[in-house]
């Protein structure tokens, strides 16, 4: 266990805090971020879809999600450039940088001219189109970082700060639209399938059941040794994000939706918070150890809404006996979530619901479009987690008594020491 922790120490971890550190996917890693809340938002028509199968005479509320998930795509093109000129501290250049980024993205679609005016597909706007938004985002970024130091002006200069700004702006604006109009116009490249082609190595491998458990496998693994899943958030909810809208698609065509590792597949196996700690929660209030029952009494109502980091730090983290149950059931949770819905025991997700804070069963029920065999897995999965954590846990919590009754004797055995040396001070005297 500690040659594991040290090799990790020694090398995957510098890795870690270098690729989060990197100027461009601390960017990226931004505007995922920044997009939550609209993804949130669209939790409310998903929730109004489930009434609407029992009172179909309520108004439909879907273009509230269209009009705030269906555009993550739009805005994260956007918030890239945007970032990136206010890291370089020119945020007078930065919401053009923004608008710029729309523009070349929007010219990259190639949208088609009819007699009755153009036909435009929504799909690409939201998280069908991310993968693109990103590469636009970036790529406006990067011209723009390139010439944020460039002035056609000398600090001198009379004219107003805004009319500098008009036209030090110019030639990366120029720069952006022209390199979009190339590829899309006079290459006839299609940016939006060019980069769907180039990640669809790693999109098919995140579909796959080694690429699933391998993904869970990772993000367990650096958090049982400190570094939060939050790390993998810009790859994983970029991937599920896309795949969940393409479930979506593929449903409202009248086809089955496919991709198993979409938006909310965490709901089976971050039962309770990453590494499926629920159950440990519970035992916790059980406990023989006076640590690990306050522990139980602090974490069981936050790891009933998902939230353990004070479970995963008190308990987990680093602790020689959680490590196995942790990789264990990395594979297992995954690996039954997996086999479940390919095989068509529960539905797989298709509706976007980002609530990830209340109770796993239902979380899965709402995405699933209100199929109750996904909530049956996530129960299965919440027994399976039991049953793998209890002998660790009862290992532990035994551990961590004896360390307890240890302690708590020679703390009363040093009291009794300082009592008879103070009783002999005072018999002497």
């Amino acid at each position: 266990m500690k040659k594991i922790q040290a090799w990790i120490e020694k090398y995957l971890v510098p890795i870690s805090n270098k690729i989060t550190s990197n100027y461009w996917f601390s960017i990226v890693a931004d505007a995922i971020l920044y997009i939550v809340p609209f993804s949130m938002v669209s939790a409310i028509p998903s929730l109004w879809s489930i009434l609407l199968k029992f009172f179909p005479e309520l108004p439909d509320l879907s273009p509230l999600s269209q009009y705030s998930f269906g555009l993550i795509g739009l805005f994260v093109v956007f918030i890239i450039p945007y970032n990136c000129l206010v890291k370089e501290e020119k945020k007078d250049r930065s919401l053009i940088a923004g608008f710029t980024g729309i523009g070349t993205f929007m010219l990259c679609m190639n949208i088609t001219k009819t007699d009755g005016g153009s036909l435009v597909d929504l799909g690409k706007f939201g998280a069908g189109g991310m993968f693109t938004a990103m590469f636009v985002g970036l790529i406006v970024a990067v011209i723009y970082r390139c010439l944020a130091r460039f002035s056609f002006f000398g600090e001198d200069s009379v004219l107003p700060d805004f009319v500098k700004n008009w036209f030090d702006n110019i030639i990366a604006i120029l720069l952006s639209l022209f390199a979009g109009y190339i590829v899309t116009f006079v290459l006839k490249v299609d940016v939006f399938t060019m980069v769907q082609f180039l990640m669809k190595p790693v999109t098919g491998f995140a579909q796959s059941l080694p690429g699933f458990i391998t993904i869970v496998c990772l993000q367990n693994i650096f958090y049982f040794f400190g570094i939060s899943g939050w790390v993998f958030t810009p790859v994983t909810r970029t991937i599920t994000q896309a795949a969940i809208a393409e479930n979506a698609a593929m449903m409202a065509a009248g086809k089955a939706a496919i991709n198993v590792y979409s938006f909310g597949a965490s709901r089976y196996y971050h039962i309770g918070g990453q590494g499926a700690t629920l159950p440990v929660a519970i035992m916790m209030l059980f406990a023989k150890s006076k640590r690990y029952r306050l522990l139980g009494k602090a974490t069981i109502i936050p790891s009933c809404f998902n939230i353990n980091e004070p479970l995963q730090y008190g308990a987990i983290v680093n602790n020689p006996f959680m490590f196995i149950p942790t990789v264990v059931l990395s594979i297992l949770l995954p690996a039954i979530t997996w086999l479940c819905l390919t095989y068509g025991f529960g539905t797989i997700h298709y509706v976007n619901f980002d609530m990830n804070f209340l109770p796993n069963p239902i979380c899965a029920f709402i995405m699933s479009g209100g199929d109750w065999r996904n909530a049956v897995i996530v129960l299965i999965n919440l027994a399976v987690a039991a049953v793998v954590w209890y002998p660790f846990f009862k290992a532990a919590d035994k551990d961590m008594a004896e360390k307890e009754i240890i302690k708590e004797k020679e703390k009363a055995a040093k009291k009794a020491a300082k009592l008879a040396a103070k009783q002999a001070k005072v018999t002497e005297e």
